[in-house]
């Protein structure tokens, strides 16, 4: 990952960055601060990009911390050149990562209190949702499925194509490796009753009511006590306390991701 944001500052760069060449080899000091009070992401990573380049840095901060605003998070030394490339890069990926690491640590903090785990989903661009499911892991999230092989799932379309829910789950069942859990979306309550008698070892409840959900919750657990119970569609900052219910073991939230408010950081030459 790292030889990507590599890739990604060089490409930034171009031939040569022309505004700073002339300070190639002057030795230079900067700071870089948060303007707003955040739970930090990405540090670990720009660390190896200030590796990469050459720039001496110290921090008394990691992934994870919440820090107040107005904090210097790193003190850095180097080429002049060196930094001025970094700059808006480092800046940029901090940004992002601390915006979802600090919105994923106020919807886990609500949620823990009722035992259930915050979880991203698959509503990511590619790389910068690398990003974004590290971040979501330093905000005390979950990050869901990374990749397509992580476990089976189940959806609506998949449902279309292999013509119901049983011929998805006996077709799957056969290949997957047996480390591999079958999860199935449902969108109704006689879906919802089809799973309990396959071997599926996750339920989600997609754009179910409150209501339906606990109903379903009661449903499920008379007959699989062993289910794991995802709830997901529509649900977000605004609306999480409704969804809430003791028995769901799972909120997954594609906004944690799509929707981001980016932490303000900044750099300032000292010498």
């Amino acid at each position: 990952m790292v030889e990507k944001i590599i890739e990604w500052i060089r490409k930034d760069e171009g031939l040569v960055d022309f505004s700073a060449y002339p300070l190639k080899g002057k030795v230079a000091k900067s700071i870089i601060i948060l303007k707003d009070s955040a739970v930090l992401s990405g540090l670990e990573l720009v660390k190896e990009v200030f590796r990469k380049f050459n720039i001496e840095f110290e921090t008394s901060y990691e992934d994870g911390m919440y820090v107040n605003e107005n904090s210097i998070i790193f003190t850095l030394r180097g080429d002049a050149y060196n930094l001025l490339v970094i700059e808006r890069s480092v800046l940029n990926l901090l940004s992002l990562m601390s915006g979802v690491a600090t919105k994923v640590a106020k919807l886990s903090k609500k949620a823990k209190e009722y035992n259930i785990i915050i979880a991203a989903t698959r509503k990511t661009i590619p790389f910068v949702g690398d990003l974004q499911k590290i971040a979501v892991l330093h905000g005390g999230g979950n990050t869901h499925r990374l990749n397509l092989s992580d476990t089976v799932m189940i959806k609506d379309n998949h449902k279309k194509i292999y013509k119901g829910i049983k011929n998805a789950v006996e077709a799957v069942k056969v290949i997957k490796s047996f480390t591999s859990k079958i999860e199935v979306e449902v969108e109704d309550f006689e879906e919802l009753k089809e799973c309990l008698d396959l071997e599926v070892n996750i339920i989600m409840l997609d754009n179910f009511s409150p209501e339906d959900i606990k109903e379903a919750i009661k449903i499920i657990k008379e007959k699989r006590k062993d289910i794991i119970i995802e709830i997901s569609g529509g649900i977000n900052e605004k609306n999480l306390d409704k969804y809430l219910i003791k028995g769901v073991d799972v909120i997954s939230i594609g906004k944690l991701t799509s929707e981001v408010q980016y932490v303000d950081f900044s750099m300032e030459v000292i010498d």
